[in-house]
Parts: structure tokens; sequence; C-alpha cells
């Protein structure tokens, strides 16, 4: 049985009101350089749908990539060097970010997002990979912050608390058969 995707965009699409410059806690960030109103669409991810072992395998040869996991063994990658779609930036972790997801591919404003605000999300919106971490120690400073970032963050209480049922759909299902039972 051949599993199908949906199309996905080539490339990714952001909000023109994203502009990116340095930021307090990561690198270069993205910055709201207008309002943007709660449940308005930032950024629809784009690129080529990958199997887990495709990624894993991708992962090794290619160090500069965004990705977004969409499934339980799928992943959406978008190279930036063939999408030319940044220009140096990309949306930092928060352990309370002021985005989240709509479905498994697009990130809304979760709140009214003031002008020149930073706009960050939860990597643990999308991501399940079990032996995963972020490089480095969260600098998101907030009194949530879980400083250590893993593929297993969906899974804390307090994180589902905070996005059910905004996480990518596929985590939203697992979280749904752990609360009920299902899931180890």
């Amino acid at each position: 049985m051949t599993m199908t995707t949906p199309p996905y965009r080539a490339s990714t699409w952001t909000d023109p009101r994203q502009v990116f410059r340095v930021s307090p806690t990561q690198g270069i960030g993205a910055f709201a350089s207008a309002p943007i109103r709660q449940g308005e669409p930032v950024e629809i991810a784009g690129g080529m749908v990958m199997t887990e072992a495709e990624f894993r395998t991708f992962q090794q040869v290619t160090s500069r990539y965004n990705a977004i996991q969409i499934g339980e063994d799928l992943h959406l990658v978008e190279v930036p060097e063939i999408t030319q779609r940044r220009e140096g930036g990309s949306l930092n972790h928060s352990c309370d970010s002021n985005l989240w997801m709509e479905d498994e591919v697009t990130l809304v404003a979760r709140r009214d997002i003031e002008a020149g605000e930073e706009l960050t999300v939860d990597y643990a919106l999308f991501t399940v990979q079990p032996d995963w971490k972020l490089e480095m120690p969260c600098r998101c400073w907030l009194v949530v912050c879980r400083h250590l970032i893993t593929g297993n963050d969906w899974q804390l209480p307090d994180v589902q608390m905070r996005y059910y049922p905004h996480f990518s759909p596929f985590i939203n299902a697992r979280i749904e058969r752990l609360r009920k039972g299902q899931e180890r």
C-alpha cells in the first residue's frame, strides 16, 4: 500500500511582516514588523517530504536545513540554499511561544503579537524524535523554561496544558491516545 501525502508548498511561505535581526535569545531571529493578530497565519512550511529513514540519512550529509515533522514517519524538509527563501534567520524556540500549530504545516499567532516582538515557536509542537535535543540550552529566560529541549517534551503535562490541541495533528493524536491509556 502506497501512502500518499497532501501536496505541500515547494518552499515555506512567511508573512511579509516577518523581519530578521539579531535575537537576544539566539543568533538571528524573526520579528514582527507590524502587529499580528491572534489566529493569523505567520508561516506555512514547505519543502520535500521525507520518511524518517530518508531524513536521518539527509541529516548526515546536510547541516543547513529547516525541517518540521508532519507525521509519525514523515518530515517536511527545506534546504535554504535550494529555495533561497530566508536571508539568514529562522524562528527561535521559546518554552512559552507566541506561535502554535493550526495544522501540520501552518504556524499561527497564539495571541496578539506587537510590532518589534520576536516570533517564537516551541519545538515540542512538532518534534517527537526521542533522541533529538536542542544543541544548546534554551535561553528564553521564562519562568516556564525547560532549559534542555528534547524530542520528548511534547509528553510533559505542562507543555500539553499550554498548547493542546495546537500541536502538529499527529502529536495531538498521540496525546489523545495517552489520555485514553493507549500510548506508551
